[in-house]
């Protein structure tokens, strides 16, 4: 299929391509970090990180945790600006960005305001865009809002479509978007969990520590819960956390941790929740290598976070993913995908304890392949620039259940 961005040009002898890879997000982070990696350990390719946005200083600290630093920033001083106004001194600085230091391709990834604005000042530039996570869609424009918008525009733009799964390819195919330049690699959030929990040594938190020796010597049960503070209505963080609630008094040898930001509305909410609970244990936000470990370990998560969701298959653990209308859930459409439900009280809970219930039986088998990844997606996706660049062969793509 023809892209509306020619591809780059020839390059000179010996000299080694550039890539920029824009994070704005500390999920952005966790999900390019492998890619970063991967690109430095092969060395035919040089990766920019630009870290850029209101979270600029947190994808830094998440960068660190992988061993990486941002090469350049673009900070974003919102000041009480609308969205539509801190999206175009977002799109400005990135393109000052790109000026400053001409990438030969640009990464986007996901479907937020800082990859929409990744993608387009790319293409203003004439610069090939790769977009990673490519292909997820719920086909309605209005549920994510503007998320679902910014996935489709970015499609429209996009050189290189990097899909995680063939459910993700299959919707790109729907639109027309087909042919060598869409790659299913599997989901770099599996290879960030597996680097993260080989570079895990301790956790900072003594309480949190503890939990895991208790939780590993088998005297009891643990349960993760991640949310984002800036995903929830105040009415909609109550009844989840009622949720939680409800959980550890139907579950009396579990322990349930909760990492929250200082100053949020969810610290404040949880612990006036659930602070009373003695099973409960509110900690600041943890890093991915504490955060994996932990997870690599529980009985159960509930969270909002793609990412977590993409990684507990590796581990065996199942998930609860909330989001969505209060009173809806539904089951896993395929082993290893995560149940899901609204911000409802009862659901909740409900769910969450028929996870935590089912620990046992699951330590009695194996776990299951990730049908989100393998592990080797940051090496197919670094293959996969380099053809975008004339540098080497289409790379194999992730199918699950292959040898």
């Amino acid at each position: 299929m023809n892209t509306l961005v020619p591809l780059p040009e020839p390059l000179p002898p010996g000299r080694v391509p550039e890539v920029c890879l824009v994070v704005g997000e500390q999920s952005a982070a966790v999900k390019l970090a492998p890619l970063a990696t991967a690109m430095r350990r092969r060395g035919r390719v040089r990766p920019v990180l630009l870290a850029c946005g209101d979270h600029a200083t947190a994808v830094t600290e998440t960068l660190s945790a992988f061993g990486l630093a941002a090469d350049m920033l673009v900070e974003l001083a919102r000041d009480g600006q609308d969205t539509t106004r801190a999206a175009a001194q977002l799109l400005a600085g990135l393109d000052h960005a790109y000026t400053d230091r001409p990438p030969d391709a640009v990464v986007v990834q996901g479907d937020t305001a800082t990859a929409f604005a990744g993608a387009m000042a790319a293409f203003w530039r004439r610069v090939p865009v790769v977009h990673l996570d490519a292909g997820v869609r719920s086909f309605d424009l209005t549920a994510p809002f503007p998320q679902e918008g910014h996935r489709r525009l970015i499609a429209q733009v996009c050189s290189l479509h990097l899909a995680a799964t063939p459910d993700a390819t299959a919707n790109l195919a729907g639109e027309a978007h087909a042919g060598p330049k869409v790659v299913t690699v599997g989901s770099t959030a599996v290879d960030a969990g597996f680097d993260a929990l080989d570079r895990h040594r301790s956790h900072p938190d003594a309480r949190v520590q503890a939990i895991e020796d208790t939780v590993v010597a088998g005297e009891c049960r643990m349960a993760l819960v991640v949310l984002d503070p800036t995903h929830w209505a105040d009415d909609e963080l109550t009844r989840v956390l009622h949720g939680i609630a409800d959980l550890v008094l139907a579950t009396p040898d579990l322990e349930v941790v909760l990492p929250a930001p200082r100053g949020s509305d969810l610290r404040h909410r949880a612990y006036d929740m659930l602070g009373r609970l003695v099973r409960v244990t509110i900690t600041d936000p943890l890093l991915q290598p504490e955060l994996v470990c932990l997870l690599s370990v529980a009985a159960a998560a509930v969270t909002d976070s793609d990412v977590l969701a993409e990684q507990a298959p590796s581990f065996g653990v199942p998930v609860l993913v909330l989001g969505g209308e209060c009173g809806t859930w539904a089951e896993p459409a395929h082993p290893g995908h995560p149940w899901t439900a609204g911000a409802d009280r009862a659901v909740i809970a409900r769910i969450a304890e028929k996870l935590v219930l089912s620990h046992v039986e699951r330590l009695a088998v194996a776990p299951a392949e990730n049908p989100f990844g393998d592990g080797f997606a940051a090496v197919r996706c670094e293959q996969a620039v380099q053809w975008l660049l004339g540098l080497r062969k289409r790379p194999h793509e992730f199918a699950p259940g292959r040898p």
